[in-house]
């Protein structure tokens, strides 16, 4: 069974592996926009982020949170954002919306990285650690198979648009079935952000203090 499986993913991987490729270097291009952003903010805009983040930091210890409501809005928004890759993935012209979602995530992760280690240096590479990695972990992964799944099954579209005999049908249960644990992991990663990371965030923040 083992050594099936691997055969299968196996062959995935070399078939598709122009996909895989594409994906990545979008999602790292976004990365290294999102952290030259962060290094290029003109002296006002940095100085009003910089006035936010000391506010959170000072607060954070004292601020109660609202676990259910928390659980409920990450995991809501991080399924909400598989869920638009999923639709997108369903249409042929989807194409250029998979790669601009997956380039909007790298860029915000690489955006948030870059000014809180730059705008703290030690402090800020602890505190970037503890708020942002825990469920990027997960996340971007997740992001990551999520495009790459809609990436192929739009493509396979486009395939069997040009070519009526092309089945279809497996590439429907697979990309189902991916999505499908994509979006388990995707609540995972919301569960990890609702419980760990402000205990993280707390623990961080007081040590630092």
């Amino acid at each position: 069974m083992r050594r099936n499986l691997k055969k299968i993913w196996w062959s995935s991987l070399r078939k598709g592996w122009p996909m895989y490729l594409v994906a990545l270097v979008v999602l790292l291009a976004g990365l290294g926009c999102g952290s030259w952003g962060a290094h290029n903010l003109d002296q006002e805009q940095a100085t009003r982020l910089t006035e936010y983040l000391d506010v959170f930091v000072s607060q954070v210890g004292s601020v109660q949170i609202d676990r259910p409501m928390l659980v409920k809005n990450t995991i809501t928004n991080n399924i909400f954002f598989i869920s638009i890759i999923y639709v997108l993935g369903l249409t042929v012209i989807g194409t250029p919306g998979i790669l601009a979602l997956l380039f909007a995530r790298g860029f915000s992760l690489g955006f948030t990285l870059s000014f809180l280690t730059q705008g703290k240096t030690g402090q800020g590479i602890l505190l970037a650690l503890a708020s942002v990695v825990p469920q990027s972990i997960l996340l971007i992964p997740a992001v990551f198979m999520a495009g790459v799944a809609a990436l192929s099954f739009s493509w396979l579209l486009i395939r069997r648009f040009l070519d009526s005999s092309l089945p279809v049908w497996p590439g429907i249960v697979s990309y189902h079935s991916l999505m499908l644990v994509v979006c388990c992991i995707a609540a995972a990663a919301g569960l990890v952000e609702a419980y760990i990371t402000p205990e993280l965030i707390k623990a961080t923040i007081s040590l630092l203090n």
